[in-house]
């Protein structure tokens, strides 16, 4: 089973009498969650935070992977993880906050990571427990899709088998 979390993508500072949770995202946060999205494995379902910048990055992702979302109370900052056990099924996506999201992983993995806003992280539920498979920053997603244009470069392919042609673009 694999299960992403995923800290919501960059939001907008408070405005004086505005209500922490009803921060939206910014310009930037929005293409965050484009580009991480674009290099996450296909996910089945995505919860969110019912917190107004998770919502918007939970729509994003669950646009880009063709699903549906659910907003629930779980994700909200300061929740216990066991109120979440219920939500990890395989491929689900959970979009929350810093730091219970680093809690949460914590709590599984043993590992805690510094997710960036749109961070995800990757978890594999084996005999033994929980392991970190991938870690996906907004940095490193921009790097990917820059330098193959989301596209298969021509060549970089895999052949017959397990054999891979050279691209001569490789050097």
């Amino acid at each position: 089973m694999l299960v992403i979390f995923m800290r919501h993508a960059k939001a907008a500072e408070a405005k004086p009498g505005e209500r922490d949770e009803d921060r939206r995202l910014v310009a930037e946060g929005i293409e965050e969650a484009v580009a991480v999205s674009r290099l996450l494995p296909k996910v089945k379902v995505v919860y969110s935070s019912p917190l107004r910048r998770a919502v918007e990055t939970a729509e994003i992702v669950s646009h880009m992977h063709r699903v549906e979302y659910r907003v629930i109370d779980e994700l909200a900052p300061g929740r216990d993880l066991g109120g979440l056990e219920p939500y990890f099924t395989d491929r689900a996506l959970l979009v929350g906050h810093s730091p219970y999201v680093e809690d949460c992983v914590s709590e599984l993995a043993g590992f805690r990571p510094a997710l960036p806003t749109a961070g995800a992280i990757g978890l594999r539920r084996v005999e033994r427990g929980w392991v970190v498979e991938f870690l996906v920053t907004p940095w490193l997603a921009r790097e990917v899709l820059e330098r193959f244009h989301h596209q298969p470069r021509e060549g970089a392919v895999l052949g017959s088998g397990s054999q891979l042609r050279r691209d001569p673009a490789w050097g």
